[in-house]
């Protein structure tokens, strides 16, 4: 293909993308390999296009992109998104980790199609996928102590268990930073079905997704679109994976409940939450680490003159710190993924004129505070939650 036929495709790419978003609310964003921190290479693979919305695709978007991929003749697959409880890990027959009866370890979680995997993730996933085996990441696989070879078992979206042996560790970046991936093949019969993204490649170069990107930018800069390429510097609101907090946090099981509410380990809670004192916002129930950097944020905000911008009595009454549950969803799929707050890792401030999905009224100077002492703003997320602060480490 020539060079002329790239930009006018790439360009199209743009405008149907862009009916896209206007109709489902999709997003888009461009990724190919990095490297992992510390200089450690990571393997080679493809470049490709991800295509999402929030909280996972809806029918008509999926048949939107699906016919437009089929149409400029790319290559292309589903992926699937959500967290999946693990209730224990053997290995050779010798329990290596087990949660309590009714409970699991929350594991983040990809099913991608076989025949896909080494387009996405490169030859070693997908070999080490094969044959109904999982691969995890290297932090979740050192948070659990599990090896290679280990069977792990996960409890279905279905209420059915089902166990996998470890076929491979991988470094996180490698496998999207989720804690476990797996087949679709292997997905289905766990009720693990949730549609989150389109993956294409086969783009001839990385100038032709920097063409898309720029054009991209330029028509929804103003809509809840957002346009990455990995090779991009990280954005100033990019959250942690679940590996990561819980390696900033810690881990724990939990018992699911109705409406997406959660029990967690008491041991875990007692250790991890606690009741402090916040400047200018009062009594909360925090993690003391969050709580730390919260306190220095706010106390910043006091120290400027700017503590009028914080209001107390409805940040404790209706924001707050620590809550067990899942993650809010305006499409009510929220994949049982954990919201951040059940670690005590966000902080909602000013709720009421700051509602999840609204438009923001919080003041800059809360976020640059927020923001300097470890915190990204929710208000720049897909759909915004401009109440949310959100502990990511410093």
């Amino acid at each position: 293909m020539v060079r002329r036929e790239m930009v006018v495709m790439v360009m199209l790419l743009a405008i149907i993308c862009s009916a896209l978003v206007l109709k489902h609310g999709v997003k888009v964003s461009f990724s190919a390999r990095g490297s992992i921190s510390g200089g450690t290479p990571t393997p080679v693979v493809p470049d490709f296009v991800s295509v999402n919305q929030s909280r996972g695709l809806d029918g008509p978007a999926i048949d939107a992109l699906r016919t437009y991929f089929e149409l400029l003749k790319l290559p292309y697959t589903v992926l699937h998104q959500g967290t999946l409880d693990m209730i224990g890990v053997t290995r050779q027959g010798t329990v290596v980790r087990s949660a309590p009866v009714g409970a699991g370890f929350p594991m983040s979680s990809l099913a991608v199609d076989a025949t896909a995997i080494t387009a996405t993730m490169g030859d070693e996933v997908a070999m080490a996928a094969g044959g109904g085996r999982i691969v995890m990441g290297a932090t979740a696989a050192a948070q659990n102590s599990i090896a290679p070879g280990d069977m792990v078992t996960l409890m279905g979206w279905n209420g059915v268990a089902a166990t996998f042996e470890v076929g491979a560790v991988e470094p996180d970046p490698v496998i999207s930073g989720v804690e476990i991936v797996m087949s679709v093949e292997s997905a289905v019969p766990l009720g693990f079905v949730r549609p989150f993204s389109i993956r294409v490649w086969g783009f001839d170069t990385r100038e032709s997704a920097q063409v898309s990107l720029q054009s991209l930018q330029d028509t929804w800069v103003q809509r809840r679109i957002r346009v990455r390429m990995s090779w991009q510097d990280a954005l100033l609101d990019d959250t942690v994976t679940q590996a990561r907090m819980k390696a900033l946090l810690g881990d724990f099981w939990v018992v699911r409940g109705v409406g997406g509410t959660l029990q967690i380990d008491p041991a875990w809670k007692t250790a991890h939450i606690a009741r402090v004192k916040l400047p200018l916002v009062g009594p909360l129930r925090c993690n003391p680490v969050v709580a730390a950097a919260a306190a220095q944020a706010l106390q910043e905000l006091a120290d400027t003159g700017s503590s009028a911008l914080i209001h107390s009595t409805d940040t404790r009454a209706h924001g707050g710190c620590f809550s067990a549950r899942e993650t809010r969803s305006l499409s009510g799929n929220s994949g049982r993924n954990l919201s951040r707050h059940t670690w005590g890792a966000a902080i909602d401030i000013n709720p009421s004129q700051n509602p999840y999905g609204g438009a923001s009224r919080m003041d800059g100077r809360v976020i640059d505070a927020f923001r300097r002492h470890g915190f990204v703003w929710g208000g720049s997320f897909i759909v915004p939650d401009p109440m949310h602060f959100e502990y990511v480490g410093v």
